[in-house]
């Protein structure tokens, strides 16, 4: 795990698919409110 990425960091701008398989980047959703996102492994 990197040491910069804790509970309360701004995390770094990435990209990653959507459903539709377009590239999407952070930012781009995030806009200007706030988000909690959640990445996990297995299936729900």
């Amino acid at each position: 795990m990197r040491a910069d990425i804790v509970p309360g960091a701004v995390l770094p701008d990435f990209e990653l698919p959507d459903q539709d398989g377009v590239p999407r980047l952070l930012s781009e959703l995030q806009g200007d409110d706030p988000m909690c996102l959640l990445l996990s492994r297995g299936h729900y």
